[in-house]
Parts: structure tokens; C-alpha cells; sequence
């Protein structure tokens, strides 16, 4: 995996005055009477935390060419204040939400409104300041908070689009996968009138498939990040309401580091460790895609595991159902004699990745003793997750957003244990930086 640092990513965008359609966006011309806002004008994002004292090489990016889908919410009603609810009705119902793609054009994060598809523009189809000038642009609309809610996938940065709706694309409500408000059978009056609800919290999702398929690294899966930023344009230039994206990891990344024993009960070799498997994960994961009206957006959830789905046969060998084999984080580089170990955590035989989410209830590692030519006795040593880890009020069972696990495991004849347990923030290479908190409002 990538090198790693903890901190805050904005993603960011320069936007000024031409360039975009705002068909829209129906707004006044420059700053309103009291000159405090500029309403009507476009809404410009930044990159960085930028502190008084950060200077500009210190600022975290994402990488040039990095894609990005944006939807804007605001207040609407002429009586609405800042604690009002935000509009989230869909276009028909007369709904404001607008939804626009991007992508960084430059190594310092400064982005620009692009076609959804990402398809290339000539340069008479860019205005100065090089937008898409099909592109639809946010403008602000008043003086009150507005909620910019943003998706992109890390592992898709720059490949990712918007074009379809199949899973795994940028798109945002009411482009949604997967609806997590179901419908009993035989609901009553009151589950019936609550299914009908449109507007219910946390109810629209993109799902993306965590199984393994045909994946051969971490690399591979998705990693969806979101960021919501909520803010008004309350200074008195441009400048001054810049918004800030941060984004954050959705669902998991788990590692698991394995050695033999130190009393030597089990004396093996890289190469007798066959693979480690997650087991009772989620087979999908769900990322909301809509605002709730109270600026608030849902968790990511994973989808349940249901065990009467699975046969007796493979419960009697995987009491969890789902199982995910992990991908070795071996590397082609041979910096210390030997090849293709230098992507394993230091003082350890093989070391594992994957994205998961949901619950994770066991580990499970397979290793023989013999060669891999005559692998003689084969052993399967499983690992049950604890609920919590000792002594502290950690979950392990139930995987957080935006959270890596690291399990440190020693192999011993017929049983696995478990030398330390992390519980860290899932940090990124430098150009792209997470915060603690994937909802920030200015």
C-alpha cells in the first residue's frame, strides 16, 4: 500500500465568474445589497488545511487529474433560517439539488468543473479558466448555509467517471443503488406511510461489491471517500467563502501480519503460509449518496450476513458464511536480498491486506509444513475477533469507517495468537491526506 500520514485532505477547486452554465441556478447578478455576500456568483473550493501558519508546500493535494462528483443543497423558502431544513425534495417535486462533476487540473489541487463522462474538451470548448462550458457550476444562492456533499473512489481517482449508473460510478442521488429503508411483509398502515416517505434519513445508497472476484490487490477494490462540507458565504470577498472538501475513508482496511512461533512449536517459512481469509464480512457495502435534510448524511453500512442463506456444508466449515481471502502485500522490489518481501510489516514472514466492512468475526490463516511441491500436513488456524478489544472501549467486531485494523498474529502448532492488536486512522500517501471527521462545518 501506499505510504502513509494522518491528517486533513481538502479537495479544491478555483472557480471564478464565466465559464459554466447556470440554467439551474436562477440568482442575482454579483453581491446583494448589503454587499456582505456574493450571491450569484460561483462557488469557489479550496485545497489544504491551511492554518496562519502552513505555508503552501506544506498543503496536502489530491493528485493531479483526480475526479470527484459534488451535489449542492441549500435553503429555499423565503423564511428559512440556518437551522431550517435543507432542501432535499427530488426536481419533480420542484427539489434544488444539483449535482456537478470535476477533476484537478493542476499539482496544487485547483480543480475545474468537467462533463460527467470525463471525455476530452478542445480548447474552444473551455472557457478562461478552463471549465467545461457544459459543465454546470454552483453559484451561491443566498446568505444562508449551503451543504456540498462530494464522492470519489481512491482507488479510481483518475479513471473513475460519472457516464453510467452501474456500481462503483460517480453518481449522486437520484442515481442510487440500493434503497436501506425496506418494507416488511404485511406492513401496517404506519410502515406503509414511512416506506412512502421519500424524504426519510439515510435511505438512498451506492453499493459497491466487496467480494474478491477476479481482484489481485488491495488496489483493486473499491475505496469510496466522501467528504460534506456545510458553510455560508458570510465573508466580504470571494476569497473569504472558499469551501473545503474533506474526505474520508467509507469502510475498512484490515492487515494481518504473521510469524512463527518464538518457542518454535511451529517452525515455518514464508513460503509454507498459504493465505489468511477474513471471514463473516460483508459481501457489500453501502455509501449514502443523498444529504438528509437535516445536513446531516448516513453512515456506511455493510450488507448483513444472513446464514440461512448458506448450506450445512459450508457452515459446518465457516460457522461466519462469507469468508474473503486477503491479498499478500508482497512487492517487486528486493531491497534487502530477498525478492518481493519488502512490502510486509518488519519482523514478520507475510504480511496481509484487504478492504472489508461490516463485522469482522474471525481470521483465518492456512499453512503446511512440508514444500510447496510436497506441502505434507496442512493446518487451518482460526483466530475468533473479539467483540471489543481488552481493557478498552474499542470496537473490533463491528468495522468503523474510515478505521485500519492491524492484527500482529503468531502461527503455533494447531492455534494462532495474537501478539498485538491496532486500532488506528486509516491514513493515505501525501497527495491524498484524510481527516479525523468526514463532516466539517465552517
Amino acid at each position: 500500500m501506499k505510504s502513509e500520514k494522518f491528517a486533513s485532505v481538502l479537495i479544491g477547486i478555483a472557480l471564478l465568474l464565466s465559464g459554466c452554465t447556470a440554467d439551474d441556478f436562477p440568482a442575482s447578478d454579483g453581491w446583494d445589497g448589503d454587499g456582505g455576500a456574493p450571491v450569484g456568483l460561483p462557488v469557489l473550493f479550496t485545497v489544504g488545511n491551511v492554518g496562519e501558519s502552513v505555508t503552501r508546500a506544506t498543503i496536502p493535494y489530491m493528485e493531479q487529474n483526480g475526479r470527484f462528483v459534488c451535489t449542492m443543497y441549500y435553503h429555499t423558502k423565503s423564511t428559512d433560517t440556518d437551522t431550517s431544513d435543507f432542501d432535499i425534495e427530488d426536481a419533480e417535486d420542484g427539489g434544488t439539488m444539483t449535482t456537478t462533476w470535476l477533476k484537478v487540473n493542476n499539482n496544487v489541487g485547483n480543480s475545474v468543473y468537467w462533463n460527467k463522462e470525463y471525455s476530452e474538451v478542445e480548447e474552444e470548448g473551455l472557457d478562461d479558466w478552463g471549465f467545461d462550458k457544459n459543465a454546470t457550476c454552483f453559484y451561491w444562492q443566498n446568505r444562508l448555509k449551503h451543504a456540498f456533499l462530494a464522492l470519489a473512489d481512491y482507488n479510481q481517482l483518475t479513471t473513475n467517471d460519472g457516464a453510467t449508473t452501474e456500481q462503483g460510478k460517480l453518481k449522486m442521488y437520484p442515481n442510487w443503488d440500493m434503497d436501506l429503508v425496506t418494507l416488511p411483509d404485511n406492513p401496517t398502515e404506519e410502515q406503509q406511510e414511512a416506506y412512502n416517505n421519500k424524504l426519510a434519513n439515510n435511505r438512498y445508497a451506492n453499493a459497491y461489491d466487496l467480494t474478491r472476484g477476479d481482484k489481485t490487490n488491495i488496489s483493486q477494490q473499491p475505496d469510496p471517500i466522501m467528504a460534506l462540507s456545510i458553510m455560508k458565504p458570510a465573508g466580504a470577498t470571494q476569497e473569504a467563502n472558499r469551501v473545503r472538501l474533506y474526505f474520508r475513508h467509507q469502510f475498512s482496511q484490515i492487515q494481518v501480519n504473521v510469524k512463527g512461533a518464538d518457542d518454535n512449536s511451529a517452525n515455518i517459512s514464508a513460503g509454507q503460509i498459504e493465505g489468511v481469509q477474513l471471514l463473516g464480512v460483508s459481501t457489500e457495502g453501502y455509501v449514502s449518496c443523498r444529504l438528509n435534510a437535516d445536513g446531516t448524511v448516513g453512515p456506511a453500512k455493510g450488507k448483513d450476513v444472513r446464514l440461512d442463506e448458506f448450506s450445512d456444508a459450508v457452515l459446518d466449515v465457516n460457522q461466519w458464511g462469507t469468508s474473503f481471502q486477503m491479498f499478500d502485500m508482497a512487492v517487486g522490489k528486493d531491497e534487502d536480498g530477498v525478492s518481493g518481501d519488502d512490502g510486509y510489516a518488519i519482523g514478520f514472514l507475510k504480511s496481509f491486506n484487504a478492504i472489508a466492512f461490516g463485522q469482522l468475526c474471525a481470521i483465518r490463516i492456512t499453512w503446511h509444513e512440508g514444500t510447496n511441491e510436497e506441502p505434507g500436513i496442512v493446518h487451518v488456524s482460526t483466530f475468533e475477533v473479539p467483540r471489543k478489544k481488552d481493557g478498552e472501549d474499542v470496537e473490533l467486531r463491528n468495522l468503523q469507517s474510515g478505521i485500519k485494523y492491524i492484527y500482529d498474529l503468531e502461527l503455533r502448532r494447531g492455534t494462532l495468537a495474537v501478539i498485538r492488536t491496532q486500532v488506528l486512522d486509516w491514513m493515505q500517501k501525501s497527495d491524498l491526506v484524510y481527516g479525523a471527521d468526514g463532516t466539517i462545518t465552517n
